[in-house]
């Protein structure tokens, strides 16, 4: 069975046509980084219900089943649930929300279907211990600097208001940040592929997408230019 390896808070199709709604919530990006945060805090090799995508869908469900399963995805469909009131609360009370949706249906979900619900419990309650908040290293994109000079370091920041946001931060050999740069615009979107292997090509430190076109360079000082004139090219 496959392992669930994406979650997903979107509102139903009956909320509208493009998941907006009341007060103009897209709510899909509103509840990314919760969505995100809850993955990320989920053993890797969990399995739900073998189902490698879960999408809660909230609002109104007409006749369809609160439970669907689809070669590769299940669908549970959140009904009763006031998209209008969830609009109108502030952005700390909608993101505890969204992990209480997460939480309940998805150990309803357990319950039905026999899988283990200490992981999920745990990754809910590590979701609130950091506060909503993560910021990953990650290792494999990290180069060393020319002659040991320090480090380039890349991070995958999940949060409220950004959603997913990517830095690349230069450190030297202390260990001291002397320069950071963002890697794209913050988007309430799953960047993993799109950063996915670096390297120095010719002086640049170069990061490639999954297909390996270069999305992001880094160019490293000049001899006119002093250590903290870093630039992204």
């Amino acid at each position: 069975m496959s392992r669930l390896n994406e979650l997903r808070v979107d509102s139903s199709p009956a909320v509208s046509r493009h998941g907006r709604g009341p007060a103009g919530l897209a709510f899909r990006a509103d509840a990314y980084h919760v969505a995100a945060l809850f993955m990320a805090a989920l053993d890797r090799d969990y399995v739900l219900d073998g189902a490698s995508l879960l999408t809660l869908q909230c609002g109104p469900a007409g006749d369809e089943p609160r439970y669907e399963r689809f070669p590769g995805a299940s669908v549970v469909r959140v009904d009763p649930f006031d998209v209008a009131a969830h609009a109108r609360a502030d952005p700390a009370q909608r993101e505890r929300t969204v992990l209480a949706l997460i939480e309940q249906h998805g150990l309803a979900l357990i319950d039905r279907v026999g899988a283990d619900p200490q992981p999920w419990r745990a990754a809910a309650a590590r979701v609130r211990a950091q506060r909503f908040q993560l910021e990953s290293e990650m290792t494999g994109l990290g180069r060393a600097l020319p002659g040991r000079a320090g480090r380039i370091r890349v991070y995958r920041c999940l949060g409220a208001g950004f959603g997913e946001r990517w830095e690349a931060r230069v450190l030297d050999r202390s260990g001291t940040v002397i320069a950071c740069h963002p890697m794209r615009a913050p988007a309430a979107l799953d960047q993993r592929d799109w950063f996915k292997r670096s390297a120095w090509e010719a002086g640049v430190f170069v990061v490639r997408q999954r297909l390996g076109q270069r999305v992001f360079s880094l160019a490293l000082p000049t001899d006119e230019a002093p250590a903290h004139c870093w630039s992204a090219l």
